[in-house]
């Protein structure tokens, strides 16, 4: 097995297994990015819509609610599928990978993909296969992560690890999340598969956190990777790690008692070609 097809396998297993603690703690987040995500792809009424890695569905259900006539969603984990499916009878969700959709070419008007990017094997065949599925003249739109200094969520858990030097098991696929937090190395992506009238925007939000402990189960429980690192460690490693990200999380504490937590992201979209 090859390391694209390792990334996938533990991709696939990982959503599975903290689906329904993703669509409880991190999908919030993650909503966050929802209307200017289907802004960009220009989702209106009467449109026919993909969701790429849909999760739990939310960004389906809100394109739905914009007085989209047909929208389907598709993730690659089995059990968001079906978590999403269950939440939103609606609407169309399949298991499907990114990089082979189930789709005519030419199917949809728009299609978005919300916080996919990071955790595709081949992201440029999964944005042109994205492409491929677009009628001519649609638009295309994806969120990804800003820079760690600036979307502290999962930063406080990966600074806390590399805070006590511990290393990610050795079962897991040796892959970095972080390359499209670049704008140079996300506009180069959308312009490689051919993609007109490219444009980058970024935003930032908080998103409130009852406390400490709230945020670090919500994190080893929703976050696949970051989640698999933490818990791959021995106890009294995991401990270390604990400690750290208490210390580092504390500065983000409001008069109130709750954790604010700056979260930044970019909106990428495009235009596919008319001819």
């Amino acid at each position: 097995m090859d390391e694209a097809e390792r990334l996938r396998a533990f991709e696939r297993a990982a959503h599975d297994r903290v689906a329904e603690n993703y669509a409880a703690f991190f999908a919030p987040v993650t909503a966050l990015a929802t209307e200017a995500l289907l802004d960009a792809a220009g989702v209106g009424p009467g449109m026919r819509v993909l969701d790429v890695a849909s999760g739990p569905g939310h960004v389906a259900a809100a394109a739905a609610a914009r007085g989209a006539r047909a929208v389907a969603g598709v993730d690659l984990a089995p059990r968001m599928v079906a978590l999403a499916a269950a939440r939103h009878p609606g609407i169309a969700f399949q298991v499907a990978d990114a990089e082979a959709l189930p789709f005519p070419s030419a199917s949809f008007d728009a299609v978005v993909c919300g916080f996919g990017l990071g955790h595709f094997p081949r992201p440029e065949a999964a944005v042109a296969e994205c492409a491929r599925v677009v009628a001519p003249g649609g638009r295309l739109a994806f969120a990804w992560w800003d820079a760690p200094e600036r979307q502290r969520l999962q930063a406080l858990f990966r600074e806390s690890v590399a805070e006590v030097g511990a290393e990610p098991p050795p079962d897991m696929p040796r892959h970095s999340t972080l390359r499209f937090c670049d704008p140079c190395a996300f506009r180069a992506l959308l312009e490689g598969a051919g993609l007109e009238e490219v444009t980058l925007a970024a935003h930032a939000a908080t998103h409130p956190v009852a406390d400490t402990g709230t945020l670090w189960r919500g994190g080893l429980e929703s976050l696949a990777m970051t989640g698999s690192t933490v818990r791959g460690q021995p106890p009294e490693v995991q401990a270390r790690i604990r400690a750290a990200f208490e210390r580092r999380a504390a500065a983000y504490r409001a008069a109130d008692g709750r954790l604010v937590i700056p979260i930044g992201f970019r909106i990428g979209s495009g235009r596919r070609p008319r001819g």
